[in-house]
């Protein structure tokens, strides 16, 4: 951790005191003046920078820096999950100098940092290396290169595994994870991710989803543990509503059952005909853990009440740029996370003017969400987040899955460990054989 303690001054100023003897890549010595560029660069409008919305670092109002090795954050409201935002990867420090003299497009491709590798090289689509940091503050790593391959298609990766070609592969999916544990040459790693998967039930626009008796009858009708059973073959957490239990500011809330007579009931209380709706539900594929999959296995489930589901598969990018311009079909499959805090999901996620939201204009939940951000104290805060995730809940917004699980093959002679947060931390990475 690059900063060693933090206190609030008063309810919109935070002191954070930085580590010392820390350089970036370049030689230049990490210090409050970085800290204060990097966020100052953020929040100028000319960078048009995403991490100056709410979600991220537009609360905060300025950076002062205080001496070489104490900065304080003034921040426009009373913001607790300010510290959250800080130990996320929300916007990484660059080093002031550099910053200046190269300017943040020059840095964007050969950045500089303070972590136990420095760049050597990128190629788009292709190949990113790096290579050990012999000054970084907590000792050089073992691995003396790092090599991350981009390798689209699943079964290039899994080859080049088997092969020892490369040592860790990403997402292995659920059908392949025999063939890995019985290779001899790669063994199986895997933890239950901050990651949260959902079908949104698109209410911003005209159609039957702004009817919540239909989203809660969506998610009758849609069979959750049959999926994770099926498709994904045990490898997911169901989520029973916006948060889970990874989130710090989790509350349980109880699952909608598959109940389909339930479900009846609800379209015919709504006036809605199942038989009668035609949806289109957009889904990437391959960005999630067998997310195309999931989103027929849907489409299949949902014709037993004889609803009628095109699905659209998308490229990433289009599938992204779909959901921000708002011109999704009626439902669409998403992944959030790291889902660690529970700004970081209502506030995205539950507000019309989101980028990433399907669902908003309730006043009662978008005051809410207003108040719990603003919350310094942890029982009013939890209190608040509680009653925010049963309101949610009940507004049924998503048809709620699962927490994804994130499996990741290992070569035996490595010794390696994935992270809940998804990040692809290599400084604990151990070549124990070749």
């Amino acid at each position: 951790m690059l900063a060693t303690e933090w206190k609030i001054v008063n309810d919109t100023t935070w002191e954070f005191k930085l580590r010392r003897n820390v350089k970036f890549h370049n030689g230049e010595p990490f210090t409050a003046a970085s800290v204060k560029e990097t966020i100052d660069y953020a929040l100028d409008p000319a960078s048009k920078s995403h991490f100056a919305t709410a979600a991220y670092w537009g609360l905060v109002k300025e950076v002062q820096v205080v001496d070489d090795y104490t900065v304080r954050f003034v921040t426009k409201q009373p913001w607790p999950n300010l510290v959250d935002s800080a130990s996320l990867t929300n916007s990484l420090i660059m080093p002031a100098k550099a910053l200046k003299e190269l300017g943040p497009a020059k840095l964007a491709e050969k950045p500089i940092g303070t972590g136990p590798f420095r760049f050597v090289e990128w190629r788009r689509d292709e190949r990113l290396v790096l290579e050990r940091n012999p000054d970084y503050w907590q000792g050089p790593a073992d691995a003396s290169r790092v090599t991350f391959r981009f390798i689209p298609e699943f079964s290039a990766r899994m080859a080049a595994l088997l092969s020892g070609e490369i040592d860790i592969m990403k997402d292995v999916p659920p059908h392949a994870v025999e063939a890995v544990e019985k290779s001899g040459r790669a063994r199986l790693r895997a933890t239950v991710s901050s990651r949260i998967n959902y079908l949104a039930l698109v209410n911003l626009k005209p159609g039957s989803m702004q009817d919540v008796r239909v989203r809660r009858a969506m998610n009758h009708a849609v069979d959750v543990e049959e999926l994770i059973k099926q498709v994904l073959k045990g490898r997911a957490t169901r989520m029973c509503g916006p948060m889970a239990p990874a989130n710090v500011d989790y509350a349980p809330v109880d699952c909608y059952k598959h109940d389909p007579a339930r479900a009846q009931a609800l379209f015919k209380e709504a006036g809605v005909d199942p038989k009668t709706l035609a949806l289109t539900l957009d889904t990437p594929s391959g960005r999630y853990p067998l997310d195309k999959d999931v989103s027929l296995a849907i489409a299949a489930q949902l014709q037993r009440l004889g609803i009628k589901t095109n699905v659209v598969v998308n490229e990433w990018g289009t599938h992204l740029d779909k959901i921000k311009n708002r011109n999704t079909g009626d439902m669409f499959f998403l992944g959030w996370g790291p889902a660690l805090h529970g700004q970081g999901t209502m506030q995205p996620l539950f507000l019309a003017d989101q980028t990433y939201s399907s669902y908003g204009n309730n006043k009662t939940i978008d005051d809410k969400i207003a108040r719990a951000q603003m919350l310094l104290d942890p029982r009013a805060r939890a209190e608040a987040y509680a009653e925010l995730q049963r309101l949610v809940h009940d507004e049924a917004p998503w048809v709620f899955l699962w927490q994804q699980h994130d499996i990741y093959g290992v070569a035996q002679s490595v010794e390696w460990t994935p992270r809940a947060d998804e990040k692809v931390w290599m400084y604990d990475a151990k070549v124990i054989a070749r």
